[in-house]
């Protein structure tokens, strides 16, 4: 069970769901977890199994994954205005 959460961001993904990314601490790990969100027959939005955690320290990792990524979504058009 999770001993500490604090959220950094909320991305919406449609009218029913969102990303959250968090911070979380479970049994003394600190962990970066980017999960989905969904509203459940009216309910508060409650966590889904769909994402992932990773120990903090791999954050760089990711980062820079998700930075190529972006330049490759880029590259090949799929961006609004060619951000890169």
């Amino acid at each position: 069970m999770m001993e500490d959460s604090s959220i950094i961001a909320t991305i919406g993904k449609n009218s029913l769901e969102e990303v959250r990314v968090t911070f979380n601490k479970y049994k003394g790990s600190h962990l970066l977890d980017v999960r989905t969100f969904s509203a459940f027959a009216g309910e508060d939005k409650q966590a889904t199994k769909k994402g992932i955690s990773l120990k903090v320290e791999k954050l760089p990792e990711l980062i820079a994954a998700l930075q190529t990524a972006q330049a490759e979504a880029a590259r090949l058009g799929l961006l609004e205005g060619g951000a890169a």
